[in-house]
């Protein structure tokens, strides 16, 4: 087998392989039409630089990094944008939740992306691969290509932002009728 076919065999079994959660991975940051923008560009990436794709479990991380570059490169040339989606509210509630508990719960999950959304970039995407991506902090520092232990400090540094976003967003909530002395 020759060095093309070769590479030609990798790209397909890495593309195959992972497709799907690059893709995801997009779509939790960015629009549908960006997220595939994206992920066609990291695959390209990953095409053009196949003789150096680590292999195994590191190819996603990689491809996660990849990813990372991909998408701050589109933040920066577009400018600041709303990067968080509805996601939480996409999500079905438990069936054993009855509709009050959703309307609270969905108020509450609003009230955590507005919160979010107030965020800078790099503390969202921190806060985005510890939850959404479900990755542990050495993977983590791997796709953003720094040391763990600044992971755990920026880690920590957005939990205690995204608290005091959200505690300013439930102090600035209009007062409701319970709390203006029971007039309706």
């Amino acid at each position: 087998m020759n060095n093309s076919t070769a590479a030609e065999t990798t790209f397909k079994r890495i593309y195959e392989a992972h497709y799907e959660a690059v893709l995801g991975y997009c779509r939790r940051r960015v629009g549908p039409t960006d997220a595939h923008d994206a992920t066609a560009e990291v695959f390209t990436i990953a095409w053009r630089k196949i003789a150096t794709v680590p292999e195994g479990d590191r190819t996603l991380l990689w491809l996660y990094g990849v990813a990372y570059k991909v998408l701050g490169h589109q933040w920066r040339s577009r400018g600041r944008r709303r990067r968080l989606e509805h996601r939480v509210a996409a999500l079905a509630a438990a069936p054993e939740l009855g509709p009050d508990a959703v309307v609270v719960q969905r108020a509450e999950d609003r009230q955590v992306q507005s919160a979010a959304a107030r965020l800078s970039g790099p503390d969202q995407e921190i806060l985005r691969l510890a939850g959404w991506e479900e990755l542990p902090h050495d993977q983590i520092a791997e796709v953003l290509d720094i040391s763990v232990s600044a992971v755990d400090q920026r880690f920590h540094r957005a939990k205690k932002r995204l608290a005091r976003e959200f505690d300013r967003l439930s102090n600035q909530r209009p007062p409701t009728s319970a709390q203006e002395g029971g007039r309706a």
